[in-house]
């Protein structure tokens, strides 16, 4: 499958995943439950 491919190629091994990339680079990788306040925080960084 494509999903099983992208998942490899970006070293997800569990869900929840957020994978940030900036300039096409991955910059950040959270593995599991964060609350909204680290998210928007960590988002912060990039934008």
């Amino acid at each position: 499958d494509e999903e099983q491919k992208v998942a490899q190629e970006f070293g997800v091994m569990s869900i929840p995943t957020l994978l940030i990339k900036k300039d096409g680079q991955p910059v950040e990788k959270l593995i599991g439950y964060h609350d909204q306040a680290k998210l928007e925080a960590i988002l912060a960084q990039y934008l």
